[in-house]
């Protein structure tokens, strides 16, 4: 109970939000690509049958693809699902910052915070970087049988048995 405890700490809300944005430009990317289709329909049936038929083709697969979108469970609800119900599952945590330098100038940076699985499955979280330590410490607190921080040691035994991470 202690953990689940852990995991409401206010501090993990970028970490659910960044996977609720993620999720939400997926559905507008859809939605996008829906309304092309729509548009083109609209377009085709007075230019000509090839282009009728590719908008169909769009519109077929933008509705599919919005159908999955709602049928599968989102990111959020499979990470919480692992840390809440299975938090032995996820061995191996780590943050790397991103950072783009053209010519010499840093233009921006980016956090991603990977979560590995015992089951050899695994899930990435883009956060702004300087919330990575403290999301880490945090979960760090939440999952103690967990192994924190990145290192090619660790890489190589994951590789080798996503069970056993030291």
């Amino acid at each position: 109970m202690r953990h689940k405890n852990q995991l409401n700490h206010p501090a993990l809300l970028p970490l659910w939000k960044s996977l609720e944005r993620d999720w939400f430009l997926q559905l507008c990317a859809i939605l996008l690509l829906l309304c092309v289709g729509f548009a083109l329909v609209l377009w085709g049936m007075q230019a000509s049958p090839l282009v009728l038929s590719l908008a169909i083709m769009l519109v077929v697969a933008g509705g599919y693809l919005c159908w999955m979108h709602f049928r599968q469970p989102t990111a959020l609800e499979r990470l919480q699902d692992r840390l809440y119900d299975q938090p032995a599952s996820v061995v191996w945590v780590y943050g790397i910052v991103q950072q783009h330098h053209p010519f010499g100038l840093q233009i921006n940076q980016r956090g991603i915070l990977y979560f590995k699985f015992s089951d050899g499955d695994e899930q990435s979280v883009y956060l702004p970087p300087e919330k990575i330590k403290l999301i880490s410490k945090v979960l760090s607190r939440a999952l103690p049988n967990t192994v924190f921080g990145y290192t090619k040691e660790r890489a190589a035994q994951y590789a080798q048995n996503p069970r056993f991470v030291e």
